[in-house]
């Protein structure tokens, strides 16, 4: 990490860690006092985060929350989602591939995947599943997806309007996004602060941890630029995540579609 984070910050995380480990049987006994030692130590710098890492591994904690994510969080997710999807569906920066493994378990039939090679040291994703690695350059039109998913994925992104920029230039026409949004209790403090604790101490992932986060409005005006935008949920909980998530839906309208080409073919430079 590189500047240090406030004490208001360290103490919300901690708290929010305490309560996410109880209601999902992630520890017991003096789950407040655990989850504030490992909080601190990660703050502590590099040292401190190598011994966050291990009390977590000591404890069974990590075992415990990584299952939780894989499996519950997944699941929860895909539950939430499937009656949204319309058609194909193809997983963009799938992760560990565990949304796109319980998509299947459920029934969903045609799904495609991509993902930066390396960022991930596991992967779960069905053999069957149509996979291509994500590259700058990538055409998302070969998928041949009637819908897109982004869970969690945006806020990871240096620059999220590129990533939709690509996605537009596919033309698929229905995009679910799951975000985790800026809140007068989750601050854009917090969030950093929790991307840097799942991406270097729960695990180690490739996935940057940049300067993203938004609130539901400013998600909202984003996506707006590329369709019909629909809050579905605005804060609803998942298990293994220590801060709500919110459910979008973006359908590509012609309308939109053509106003951007337009815009495209004749916006100076």
């Amino acid at each position: 990490m590189n500047a240090g984070p406030d004490d208001s910050v360290i103490t919300a995380f901690a708290q929010s860690l305490a309560q996410l480990w109880a209601r999902d049987g992630i520890a017991s006994g003096d789950v407040s006092s655990l989850a504030l030692t490992v909080t601190e130590s990660f703050a502590a710098g590099e040292d401190g985060v190598l011994a966050a890492s291990a009390l977590m591994a000591q404890s069974g904690v990590r075992d415990r929350w990584n299952e939780t994510l894989r499996h519950d969080r997944a699941d929860a997710l895909a539950r939430r989602i499937i009656p949204l999807l319309d058609g194909s569906v193809l997983d963009v920066l799938s992760g560990d591939g565990s949304v796109c493994r319980a998509l299947s378990a459920i029934g969903i039939a045609t799904l495609s995947a991509t993902e930066r090679i390396g960022d991930y040291g596991e992967s779960v994703l069905p053999s069957h599943v149509d996979f291509h690695p994500f590259t700058t350059d990538l055409n998302f039109s070969q998928f041949g997806a009637s819908t897109a998913l982004l869970s969690a994925v945006l806020h990871h992104e240096t620059n999220p309007a590129h990533l939709l920029d690509a996605l537009a230039a596919a033309d698929i026409p229905r995009w679910i996004v799951i975000e985790n949004c800026v809140t007068a209790q989750f601050s854009r403090s917090f969030h950093q602060f929790a991307d840097q604790f799942f991406n270097t101490c729960l695990n180690e992932c490739g996935i940057d941890c940049v300067e993203q986060h938004r609130t539901l409005d400013e998600w909202t005006d984003l996506l707006s630029a590329y369709g019909t935008t629909c809050v579905i949920e605005s804060d609803f909980a998942v298990p293994g995540i220590p801060f709500p998530y919110s459910l979008l839906v973006v359908d590509r309208d012609r309308s939109v579609r053509i106003t951007r080409h337009l815009q495209d073919q004749g916006s100076p430079r």
